[in-house]
């Protein structure tokens, strides 16, 4: 089977798959519509207008996003289904419209639970109410008795407690205590520049580390003491009787724990960072970091004590609930702010800890590094997401959303080990560029290497989008479930699936094709017939060209009518088009079907060297309308195919090198013929020069007689293109040749003969006859050179 007829059959296939994917009359035709029974009847002059066909194809991905084919009898009497309520994609307009409607729900419920119109009615009750002015009186006046001087009982004992606790820091580490290097008293700078910790490491042993350890808790110990105090003296003021209303023991009870939890807080912080005695320092960190530490702790501790105080006081003075909530959520977003600002900070500095060394390999250490460098995003994100989870309504907050962070999570790592497993996978079965210098590689995965690019985006899109569904089904939102029961998204990966075999279908023939070619390429190699060879090399790049085409028009129809575009309008668009352009170019048609006739002919292929259009050089590239011709000085000539007339091929089949050799008149005709064809007979017996002489010299004779002497003539038929060496190489032997025989080449010379009077002869006397010439004996010139006289 010829290649011509192989190309006819997959036009003939592609094309029938196109027809088959359209659909046919009866079901793309619009249903006759019922006339009304009260309806005038037409006449026979005047027609019902014919309908066109729909644009869109009804029942296909389209129609259902779009609502197009609808009937309209159905939809004034039913309500407009999913997607055949208004023009445009249904799917995103109802994705828009949940979406908008749930954040407007939550943006409700976040500004109730965050209304302060109730602390307002609370603070003007004040004006109205006597018995809730006398009862914060009394609050405040049961703070100053018991709450204010067990406060500063507790920062009087702590300051009678800085000897014994300075002794416990000095006593902890034996020896002089070491002094701080720069690097620990560089301050809070170091710190937000993201310096990492280089601090000099020593081996302790477990009597220094047990050394430590006491004295840190000795230390503990001590500063619980105020603490003792401090609770000891409001249980006396309470108990007592100083106190007399409820609502003042309340606050003083309320106040006095907050107080002790703060301030245990502050301890167990101290016991760890040591901010000043780095000797009792439990945690390895330098002075600066425990110091800016401690001291941002210190503020959201504060702010927590004054917070809850505030609080409390309120709800004992009569704020409702609804209040009391709105000041609790406004009091978590201060402190929820002030924790995301502390994470700003300390973004650098953490995240130099968590990449590790800077030298490590491997995936755990790429991990790492790209952790640290989003680590501070998520964390800040989650701590303001838990607020407005927790202040919009959200039952657990806390723990619905660290759900969510770790479903997040959890499909990160699937997805990106199944991005990772794909490249490999595809690096193991088609390597990029590894395997293209290896011989034992088969074409089979040379032609899919090309592909690697388009298959590794569809894994990784295929990736994305089931770690997409795993986030919302991990959030409750059950999207497998709504992807293959849900009408319109079963039809769209349908025609997805549908459209993926099609372009698979196509870049199978498309490579099938090409298999072919190259295949029979190397067939016609094999055999011997590298004219052909070279012929089918010359046309596949526009036989490629026209196939290629063909497959994307047809691929790019079926796949337009598997989403529900009718295709039957745009084919007659299209060819309506291609009329216009086809006149509008005539040059360029011209062009193509000259080029396609030429090729065919086989008039030139790619390394002849023609003549054509008045130029002459070597054919590098034949385009579908272009000849690219390389001239003899190396410039580039593009010709049009329109333009060429006449093709002159020099390097067609085989060539003859035209040999002219002229000698001297007294030479002997028969030495210098014998002599040439000895030349011509031991050039044929050499392997270089033998290959490229097909026969032996025909040496035609004596061919004319020239002004300077006897012009041989002759020819030697050789290889395509291969005279002009064999010519030069002949030529070069017969000058070596001749110089040896003593054959003389004629060539032009001159000589000049002077008549001199006789009076000047006889004056000059015996000069003149000791020259060469005597003055009756002129000059002899040889046979075959120019005279000239004056």
């Amino acid at each position: 089977m010829s290649l011509s007829s192989r190309f006819l059959r997959l036009v003939v296939l592609l094309t029938g798959l196109a027809l088959g994917a359209q659909p046919s009359a009866a079901q793309t035709a619009p249903a006759p519509s019922q006339a009304a029974p009260n309806a005038p009847a037409l006449s026979q002059h005047n027609p019902p207008p014919a309908k066109s066909a729909p644009a869109i194809i009804p029942g296909s991905p389209l129609a259902a996003l779009t609502g197009a084919g609808a009937n309209e009898n159905d939809a004034k009497q039913t309500p407009a289904p999913f997607g055949t309520d208004e023009i445009g994609f249904a799917l995103a307009t109802v994705l828009g419209n949940e979406a908008g409607h749930t954040f407007a729900q939550f943006t409700d419920a976040l500004k109730r639970s965050t209304r302060l119109t109730p602390v307002l009615s609370w603070m003007k009750s004040f004006t109205t109410q006597p018995q809730r002015r006398n009862n914060a009186a009394a609050i405040f006046a049961g703070l100053g008795i018991a709450f204010v001087p067990g406060v500063l009982l507790d920062l009087f004992v702590r300051f009678l407690l800085r000897q014994p606790m300075g002794f416990c820091a000095r006593t902890a580490v034996p020896g002089t205590p070491r002094a701080e290097t720069a690097q620990e008293t560089e301050g809070l700078a170091s710190a937000e520049r993201g310096e990492t910790e280089k601090r000099r490491w020593r081996s302790a042993s477990l009597a220094s580390v047990s050394r430590r350890l006491g004295f840190a808790l000795l230390r503990f110990l001590l500063a619980l003491l105020p603490l003792a105090m401090f609770g000891t003296f409001e249980q006396l003021c309470l108990n007592s009787g100083m106190i007399g209303t409820r609502a003042a023991h309340l606050a003083v009870v309320g106040l006095a724990n907050a107080y002790l939890t703060a301030r245990l807080a502050q301890e167990v912080l101290l016991l760890l960072l040591a901010p000043g005695a780095p000797s009792l320092r439990l945690v390895p960190m330098s002075t600066a970091h425990a110091k800016w530490t401690m001291r941002h702790a210190l503020v959201v501790i504060i702010t927590v004590f004054a917070e809850f105080s505030l609080i409390s006081v309120a709800e004992i003075l009569g704020l409702s609930k609804d209040g009391a909530g709105a000041v609790i959520r406004l009091a978590a977003l201060i402190v929820n702010l002030e924790v995301a600002f502390i994470i700003w900070q300390s973004r650098r500095v953490v995240g130099r800890w968590m990449a590790g060394p800077p030298g490590a390999e491997g995936s755990m250490a790429e991990l790492r590094r790209r952790l640290a460098k989003v680590w501070h995003v998520l964390a800040i994100f989650y701590v303001l997401a838990v607020w407005v989870a927790w202040a919009g309504g959200v039952r657990n907050a806390l723990g619905t959303l660290l759900w969510a962070v770790l479903v997040v999570i959890l499909a990160l790592i699937i997805g990106r080990a199944a991005w990772k497993g794909g490249d490999m996978l595809l690096a193991r079965l088609f390597p990029d560029s590894d395997s293209a210098a290896k011989p034992t590689t088969s074409t089979f995965k040379r032609r899919v290497r090309a592909y690697n690019p388009l298959i590794r985006f569809l894994i990784r899109a295929i990736v994305v989008a089931l770690v997409v569904l795993l986030m919302l089904q991990g959030w409750g939102l059950d999207a497998f479930n709504w992807l293959l029961s849900n009408s319109v998204s079963w039809l769209l990966l349908n025609a997805l699936f549908s459209i993926l075999i099609t372009v698979a279908c196509a870049i199978i023939l498309w490579e099938y094709f090409n298999y072919r070619i190259d295949r029979r390429i190397d067939r016609l190699n094999e055999t011997g017939r590298t004219r052909h060879a070279a012929r089918l090399r010359t046309l596949a790049p526009m036989l490629r060209a026209a196939l290629g085409t063909v497959i994307i028009v047809a691929t790019l129809i079926i796949c337009l009518s598997r989403i529900g575009v009718n295709t039957t309008g745009l084919l007659a668009v299209s060819s309506v088009v291609g009329i216009a352009v086809g006149f509008g170019s005539q040059k360029l048609v011209q062009d193509l079907i000259t080029g396609l006739f030429l090729l065919f002919e086989d008039a030139m292929q790619v390394g002849d060297v023609v003549t054509l259009g008045g130029m002459s050089g070597t054919v590098e590239r034949l385009s579908i309308r272009t000849i690219r011709l390389r001239g003899g000085d190396g410039s580039i000539n593009i010709i049009p195919f329109s333009s060429v007339t006449t093709v002159t091929n020099q390097t067609r089949d085989f060539s003859y090198a035209q040999i002219s050799i002229m000698v001297r008149y007294e030479e002997d005709i028969d030495r210098v013929m014998a002599v040439l064809m000895e030349i011509g007979k031991q050039m044929r017996a050499e392997p270089a020069w033998g290959t490229m002489m097909r026969d032996d010299l025909q040496l035609f004779g004596l061919d004319s007689f020239d002004e300077l002497g006897l012009v041989f003539a002759g020819q030697i038929r050789t290889g395509p293109g291969q005279h002009w060496s064999v010519r030069r190489e002949f030529y070069a032997r017969v000058q070596k040749r001749f110089k040896e025989e003593g054959i003389e080449l004629p060539y032009r010379r001159q000589s000049l003969q002077l008549e001199l009077p006789e009076e000047v002869i006889e004056h000059l006397g015996p000069e003149l006859h000791d020259g060469q010439a005597k003055p009756d004996q002129p000059v002899q010139e040889k046979p075959g050179e120019a005279k000239d006289k004056s």
